[in-house]
């Protein structure tokens, strides 16, 4: 049976602990305080930080100028990507195990991609799933460039044999469905991806000590929107225009840990019930995950573009207030929907593939591989669509 961990209760703020690791690494600068420092910086999307507390240190380690590395990718000029691409290769060279090697040649591709070398790109990246074939960035990166390049047969090939060696998560799912559809055979995009079968979507009853499950989303969209972790945007999410809360769980919040609670049950329960599936999705699911949950909040302009969620198995969503003109409405506005991205199948693909939209009501809620590709539509009405999105990310 899968047993769900949850994230610790957080008693800091992003800005507090972002406040005493500068003070503590001012006073002290231990490589420590300046690993933290960066770290906290790095979450707050801070990137300008990052590069001025490591660029000029001669003593980093291989996290470290991993960080770095993709900080001046996050700056995303043409000199901060050459620089990029130097620091990769100083992680090259601190690097001990194969999974670290994988970690800096990705990375490196990225940029090398970036600066039109998309021969060393390619080279990198395979170089990357030699070193380690379970390398999520590299999957995503040369599945990309295939695509890009025309290469789609070999793409599937490529997922085959990762998927046969018992290689199993979900950007290599989502990069043979991508395969597949641009092959031309929907048929079989669709079996690798499974949504038929293995999507699961209810109204859950109130949780425990509430008996009116109206009353519990209203005091718990209160919580939420006073949530001191709020903030506008983040960088490298598939959001956009829209306001979000990274880390959920905290002191003053015990409506969120009673969802986070609540959806673990139900979740458990879903899971339970899809054994009588065959999918090779199902051979990955981890015996121990943890709820990684976050609050995704958007007003009339906010929508999240085409994603899948690269580091879970499963993942899903709560819906706690959705405006009625979207609940009750009659076009895509507010809805979620599954479907293939354009940019990498192209239009006639991707409309030929079609698209399963979900009209979201509170209290409903949803689950889907982690691998399946899904976007939300912009409502342009005056109210705010509050949910809460979850992945069961294996440890």
């Amino acid at each position: 049976m899968l047993e769900i961990v949850h994230e610790p209760v957080k008693v800091l703020t992003l800005d507090q602990e972002r406040a005493l690791a500068r003070l503590a690494h001012d006073r002290a600068g231990s490589p420590q305080l300046r690993r933290r420092r960066a770290q906290l910086a790095t979450q707050d999307d801070d990137f300008a930080e990052v590069v001025a507390v490591l660029d000029s240190a001669n003593d980093l380690e291989f996290g470290e100028q991993i960080m770095l590395t993709r900080a001046y990718l996050a700056l995303e000029t043409e000199a901060d990507t050459a620089r990029a691409q130097q620091r990769a290769n100083l992680a090259l060279e601190l690097a001990e195990l194969p999974i670290q090697r994988a970690t800096a040649l990705a990375d490196r591709a990225k940029a090398e991609r970036r600066l039109s070398h998309a021969n060393a790109a390619r080279e990198s990246l395979e170089l990357a799933l030699d070193a380690d074939p379970h390398s999520k960035d590299a999957c995503k990166r040369l599945a990309a460039l295939d695509l890009e390049q025309g290469r789609a047969p070999a793409l599937v090939e490529w997922c085959k044999q990762l998927t046969g060696s018992g290689v199993g998560h979900a950007r290599l799912h989502a990069a043979r469905v991508l395969g597949e559809a641009v092959c031309g055979d929907l048929d079989a995009a669709r079996v690798v991806e499974g949504l038929a079968d293995l999507r699961t979507s209810r109204i859950l009853p109130p949780p425990p000590g509430w008996d009116d499950l109206d009353a519990f989303n209203a005091a718990l969209a209160v919580e939420l929107l006073s949530h001191r972790n709020l903030r506008y945007e983040r960088y490298g999410s598939a959001s956009n225009y829209t306001w979000r809360i990274d880390a959920l769980a905290r002191p003053e919040t015990p409506l969120v840990r009673l969802l986070l609670e609540h959806l673990a049950a139900h979740i458990q329960t879903n899971v339970g019930q899809l054994g009588q599936f065959e999918h090779r999705w199902l051979a990955d699911q981890p015996d121990q995950a943890l709820l990684r949950a976050w609050c995704v909040i958007t007003e009339g302009d906010g929508f999240e573009g085409w994603h899948v969620h690269q580091f879970g198995w499963l993942s899903g969503v709560y819906y706690v207030q959705i405006p009625d003109e979207i609940a009750l409405g009659k076009n895509q506005g507010g809805c979620l929907a599954f479907g293939l991205p354009e940019e990498f199948t192209g239009i006639e693909t991707a409309n030929a593939y079609g698209t399963t939209q979900i009209r979201p009501e509170p209290g409903m809620m949803l689950t889907f591989p982690s691998h399946a590709f899904h976007r939300t539509y912009p409502h342009f009405g005056p109210g705010k669509r509050i949910c809460v999105a979850f992945d069961v990310k294996p440890f």
